[in-house]
């Protein structure tokens, strides 16, 4: 069997309740259709790189679905000739031939097998992603030795004053990757967030248990399928086709990156819970000291400091989720990198 026209996502897309496994031979490689949105690439030549670029992980999301899709056909069509092992994943499938971002419960939150504690086809989801990561890194003939990368690939909800920014997986020594947030620099991306605490996201999971350089990758705005400009990730696709073909980690200088530690978590803590902003408002949006930007019947943020800002502000889901991220921007120089 191959893939036919060589379009990973048509394939996956109508195929979203399950398909047989099957291998082919493209130019450079051989590939497996492992499960549905679960295509691994190895390439003929030697590496010492595992790379996993993951998509869809929110079904409406489909930007980077688009840009990875036309990675994997330029590679099958022989136009991109592989040196690097590759994972493509699409996440969520149902989802995204639904237009929405998930059909149960997020699957970026159900990691580290927080899939444990839920039902549906979601949670099932997140239970064959863990396991095509682990299946993936284990494989490499130097296990050892590799490099094991991880880009989970998004858009956000709402506009945002830095478009494409990155969220840093916490690091518990708090000693940061100098040439992963140079290659960050070289594909566009203008902010770092780094992460406060463990979460149960992807790109979590393969830092955490697979000791990957893993990261979560904000690229701008939802758009459906079709309505996407790509040419908005041309920084991100030339930094990746270098490191397809060549193995390479594309550089740039860190000074104009915005850095970002995170201070808190807004957590919806009753149903009466509100933001004090407006639908609209742009993550990275800064507020005064002494501001109350949230409220419930049972507690109140204050804005601590002048210059303090808010990610990923959001209202609309269950009590005891998060409902936003309160962070500072800090200088390069804070910052101990490796």
């Amino acid at each position: 069997m191959t893939i036919l026209n060589n379009d990973f996502l048509a394939v996956t897309l109508a195929n979203q309740d399950g398909l047989t496994p099957f291998q082919f031979v493209f130019p450079s490689g051989t590939g497996f259709v492992e499960n549905t949105g679960v295509l691994r690439l190895e390439p003929t030549q030697e590496t010492s790189i595992s790379l996993i670029l993951s998509v869809g992980i929110h079904g409406n999301e489909t930007g980077p679905i688009e840009l990875v899709n036309q990675l994997v056909t330029s590679i099958l069509e022989g136009r991109i000739s592989l040196s690097v092992r590759l994972l493509v994943l699409i996440g969520n499938p149902v989802a995204a031939n639904q237009a929405i971002r998930f059909c149960d419960v997020n699957l970026n939150r159900l990691f580290s097998g927080a899939w444990q504690n839920y039902d549906g086809f979601e949670a099932q989801r997140a239970q064959r992603l863990e396991k095509a990561v682990g299946d993936f890194y284990s494989m490499a003939n130097n296990e050892t030795t590799q490099t094991r990368l991880h880009y989970d690939l998004h858009t956000a909800i709402r506009g945002s004053m830095h478009e494409k920014f990155v969220v840093y997986p916490f690091v518990e020594d708090a000693i940061y990757n100098q040439q992963q947030l140079a290659f960050l620099a070289a594909s566009g991306i203008e902010a770092v967030l780094l992460s406060h605490q463990s979460t149960t996201t992807f790109s979590y999971y393969s830092y955490a248990v697979h000791g990957a350089h893993a990261f979560t990758v904000e690229l701008g705005k939802v758009h459906r399928f079709g309505e996407n400009d790509l040419s908005a990730f041309a920084d991100l696709e030339k930094s990746l086709v270098l490191l397809l073909e060549e193995g390479t980690l594309a550089q740039a200088s860190l000074s104009d990156i915005h850095i970002f530690t995170v201070l808190d978590s807004l957590v919806k803590d009753d149903e009466s819970y509100e933001l004090s902003i407006e639908s609209d408002v742009k993550n990275f949006t800064q507020f005064e000291q002494g501001y109350r930007l949230a409220y419930s019947e049972k507690s109140e943020y204050i804005v601590q400091k002048t210059g303090d800002a808010i990610v990923f502000p959001n209202t609309n889901l269950p009590v005891g989720q998060r409902a936003g991220l309160m962070v500072r921007p800090i200088p390069l120089e804070g910052l101990q990198l490796d």
